[in-house]
């Protein structure tokens, strides 16, 4: 093989190479042709799943995650997170939101997590229920009942609050609500608190 056709073959993998990584930084949603990053509305109602009566000041954490595609398989990547919290009447309401200048764009799907010291955390314990729809991925922009089960016990309150998940991908300030009552209900039960760098 002459030395002209040693480079040829050099430039024309190199640009396959490079061709396949543009491609494969896309579909991760590092170029995507979207300026921005847009998270999906939730609204809802949280009741006490044995009375039905609202409950007050539960805070609504909604988890975000994208699908990178990589040569080992596609990966789900928490890329955002944000909060509220339910008002008098048990009512939610988080509202479109486009984050701009973020390094994954595109439209993540949406979790939630709903938790108020006391009840069974949502969608973590097994009698809470998003009524009629799927309990891991509830439907963006519709209305929805949440219910949650009142815990009676200090073991199962410390139960249900032992395991619960830290978003440690999620900025602090984006799931600051979500701590203060974790680590709230932790002290109640006689655990340690926890930093959320742990």
């Amino acid at each position: 093989m002459k030395s002209g056709d040693i480079k040829k073959t050099a430039v024309k993998l190199t640009a396959v190479v490079l061709g396949l990584l543009v491609i494969d930084l896309f579909f991760c949603g590092l170029f995507s042709p979207l300026p921005y990053r847009s998270l999906a509305p939730f609204k809802g109602k949280v009741v006490d799943a044995e009375t039905k009566q609202p409950i007050a000041g539960a805070v609504v954490l909604a988890v975000y995650e994208s699908t990178a595609y990589t040569l080992a398989g596609d990966v789900g990547v928490i890329v955002d997170g944000r909060e509220t919290l339910t008002d008098e009447n048990g009512e939610f309401r988080l509202p479109r939101k486009r984050r701009w200048l973020v390094l994954r764009r595109g439209y993540p799907e949406g979790q939630l997590t709903i938790f108020k010291p006391g009840y069974g955390a949502f969608p973590w314990h097994e009698r809470t229920t998003a009524v009629g729809e799927n309990k891991a991925w509830p439907s963006p922009g519709k209305h929805i009942l949440y219910e949650l089960p009142k815990l009676h016990t200090i073991t199962d309150r410390r139960d249900n609050v032992r395991f619960i998940n830290r978003y440690n991908e999620i900025p602090h300030t984006q799931k600051q609500i979500y701590w203060d009552q974790v680590n709230n209900e932790r002290k109640y039960v006689g655990l340690p608190l926890r930093t959320p760098d742990e």
